[in-house]
């Protein structure tokens, strides 16, 4: 109808074959233009057409064919039918994201820190205290006295599995040990005049397990003497203030709607935590509550705090009763120094009732067995007690379901920040130590309200950065890295404990480049191959025994103490090679 033809044959392979083609076509389009727009004819006997002298042969005379050289005369009546790109050269929308939008993705999945230092205006007071108070020796030997009662109650204990309300054993409320022990009437007084008749079997348990525990280890409650004060003011004040900061950090970070106007700092001790959320929050607090019963550390810390962006600080010797609610309470490193779990627990029902709706409350232990036990028992008595309309756990969970490395046995979920310590010089005269230490703890952050995990189904239907992270995996250990793939272990969705395999030849979509950097504590935001749905359980005990002498010859490798055999001898040999 058009007199255009279907196909064009190029043939030949030459440059020559091309032409007579290209000419072919031209006329064809030529002939299809006069019979529509001029005299009905075909182009070459069109006296008007432009190209009435086009399709001529070779041997006319070329004066007969000025139009070739006018592209406008060619192409002019031909931009309607010859399409002149090709389908590779149209660019369609892609389905992939934005590259600033995986930009803010990758920095949101980057929680954990570097090496941290206490800010100069605090640093400087502390220095200025130690120096004022000059005894140093007698410093030196209270940490070490500090050091070795804080370790014979938190380090001590070993790893073991934890009763959770999830397990298959609670399906079965009558077949349990603690079951038969209801039915046998030698103890039907025993639970005729206690309250414990009310509670589940995991809870049983996990009062058992804390009873026995803390009657092996006893608890102890430190005497803050002012050489007392001053000494955790030197060995342990970077550490605490470190370990705050980064759970404060990532809060802000996972949570940006969150502007604490007031602040209780539960055995607030010389406040490190104040200064901490000062550090986060700039400028926005209104209302700032220090509990401490220790008169001692009350005034360290009034006199570190002074100076900060707070309010004028309330310091309190106990929880006193009243109406007032606080948008952050915090709680670090407390529940080590109480008596029992059922008072554990009444601290953290009083300190939750004192939040506002939609405030954090944050728990910070150590980060070994006994500070996760805390932990995990605090976590489970607000799955089942508080219901998941009314919280969620911002960090570092990432579901509300069982804790998987509870029931390994030999594992437990903690995270570690690293800081500059105090200057040694300023409380051990001409001491060469490590000005670095690594601060092991175990954290829970519980807002308030409910979370992403609930509102949304999936992280494809959250709309921010900030709420798909809710529903990312957890790096619980430091990855693996192996040559052409890393092994990440992570905790994620529903309760899983699992390890991860990302390979270089994948794509980088799969985050092979993110896994080399990750740090211990991140989150995984990539697609999950995983290479172990248990991530440790399969390890023999041949392994772990090797794996705890290698890690045992580093620990002794990293120590540089005085008194070891070839410290001085290395001495010499750096100041040989670069000088005193």
């Amino acid at each position: 109808s058009g007199g255009a033809p279907s196909s064009v044959a190029i043939g030949g392979g030459n440059g020559h074959g091309m032409v007579l083609a290209m000419r072919r076509l031209l006329q064809s389009r030529l002939n299809a233009h006069c019979s529509r727009h001029c005299c009905g004819s075909s182009a070459a006997a069109c006296s008007g057409c432009p190209g009435s002298n086009f399709g001529a042969s070779s041997s006319s005379s070329p004066s007969k064919e000025p139009m070739l050289d006018d592209p406008r005369a060619v192409f002019g009546g031909l931009s309607n039918s010859i399409h002149r790109g090709f389908k590779f050269d149209r660019i369609l929308k892609s389905d992939d994201l934005d590259p600033e939008n995986v930009l803010e993705l990758d920095q949101m999945a980057l929680m954990s820190l570097k090496t941290q230092d206490v800010p100069v205006a605090i640093m400087e007071k502390i220095a200025k205290v130690l120096k004022d108070f000059g005894h140093k020796k007698d410093l030196e030997r209270y940490g070490r006295f500090l050091r070795k009662k804080v370790r014979s109650r938190t380090a001590v204990e070993v790893p073991s599995v934890l009763s959770s309300a999830f397990l298959p054993e609670q399906a079965d409320p009558d077949g349990g040990p603690l079951a038969k022990l209801r039915k046998n009437p030698a103890f039907k007084d025993l639970f005729d005049h206690t309250d414990w008749s009310s509670l589940e079997d995991s809870a049983m348990r996990r009062l058992a397990f804390a009873d026995k525990e803390e009657r092996l280890h006893k608890l102890f409650q430190m005497f803050w003497s002012p050489e007392a004060a001053l000494t955790y003011l030197a060995h342990r004040y970077p550490a605490c203030w470190a370990t705050n900061y980064r759970v404060l950090y990532e809060l802000a970070r996972r949570a940006p709607d969150f502007q604490p106007a007031s602040i209780l700092d539960y055995g607030a001790g010389p406040a490190p935590g104040l200064a901490a959320a000062q550090q986060v929050w700039p400028g926005t607090f209104q209302q700032a509550v220090a509990v401490e019963p220790s008169g001692h550390m009350g005034e360290i810390g009034k006199y570190l705090t002074a100076d900060l962006r707070l309010p004028v600080v309330e310091w309190r010797r106990c929880l006193y009763d009243s109406l007032e609610t606080f948008d952050l309470v915090i709680a670090s490193y407390v529940q080590m120094e109480m008596r029992g779990q059922s008072s554990r627990d009444a601290v953290i029902k009083q300190l939750w009732n004192r939040l506002s709706p939609g405030g954090v409350l944050v728990l910070i232990e150590p980060g070994t067995p006994t500070g996760f036990r805390f932990i995990h028992h605090t976590r489970e008595l607000f799955i089942s007690r508080v219901g998941l309309e009314n919280f969620h756990f911002v960090a570092p969970c990432p579901h509300e379901g069982m804790c998987p490395v509870a029931l390994t046995g030999r594992d437990w979920c903690h995270f570690a920040q690293r800081v500059r310590r105090t200057p040694h010089r300023l409380y051990n005269k001409g001491s060469a130590r490590r000005f670095m230490e690594e601060e092991k703890f175990s954290f829970l952050c519980i807002r308030k309200a409910p979370g992403p995990r609930v509102l949304y189904q999936s992280q494809e239907e959250a709309p921010t950065a900030h709420e798909k992270s809710y529903f990312w995996p957890r790096v619980l250990f430091p990855a693996i890295k192996a040559q052409q793939h890393t092994l990440v272990d992570v905790c994620s969705a529903p309760q899983n404990f699992e390890r991860l395999s990302v390979s270089k030849s994948k794509p980088h979509s799969f985050g092979y480049r993110y896994s080399r950097q990750a740090l211990w504590g991140d989150l995984w935001r990539f697609p999950k191959r995983i290479a172990r749905p248990e991530a440790r359980l399969y390890m023999p005990e041949k392994t772990r025994e090797h794996l705890d002498r290698l890690a045992k010859s580093a620990r002794n490798a990293l120590k540089w103490e005085t008194q070891e055999p070839g410290f001085e001898k290395e001495k010499d040999r750096d100041k040989q090679f670069y000088g005193s």
